[in-house]
């Protein structure tokens, strides 16, 4: 897998987790909504439900990107590497 591979699936792994949260969270504030006394609860709930989905999405964002920049260097140090015998061979 490419790290623009990997982007892509954390990219719509991130999204789906997004869209589910928001779905959960849309219908806790409906259910909330139809109960009354205990509505200010459970949208209190709901919105803490969302923040820390939102942090764990941004957390496995992070954790992605720090997966591609150590892939960029590796295969920016190869190239190096590569270079630096080429030149030796053509030396001699």
């Amino acid at each position: 897998m490419t790290a623009s591979a990997e982007e892509e699936v954390l990219v719509t792994v991130s999204e789906t987790l997004g869209s589910a949260a928001g779905k959960v969270v849309a219908g806790a504030k409906r259910t909330a909504s139809s109960l009354g006394e205990e509505k200010d609860q459970l949208v209190r709930v709901a919105t803490k439900v969302r923040s820390k989905a939102r942090r764990a999405i941004k957390r496995s964002q992070k954790k992605a990107k720090k997966v591609t920049r150590s892939a960029k260097k590796a295969v920016a140090s190869a190239k190096r590497s590569v270079k630096r015998v080429a030149r030796k061979l053509k030396r001699r």
